[in-house]
């Protein structure tokens, strides 16, 4: 079973949640706490949040900061 973990990035840095979870929860995190100040949402307005595989790394999702 894969899991997932959400990373944010801006052109001076990027930070991870640490998270080894499943896609859908890495998703609904993001979607009810993007265009909040919550976690890092606050420092990366602007950048970018993904879902990233801890397996493979692979980046399966992304949307903008707001």
């Amino acid at each position: 079973m894969k899991t997932y973990d959400v990373y944010f990035d801006d052109e001076m840095s990027s930070n991870n949640m640490g998270f080894k979870s499943s896609y859908e929860y890495c998703l609904n995190w993001i979607q009810s706490n993007n265009g909040t100040n919550h976690s890092y949402f606050e420092d990366y307005k602007g950048g970018t949040v993904a879902i990233i595989c801890n397996e493979t790394e692979e980046r399966v999702y992304e949307e903008k900061v707001r």
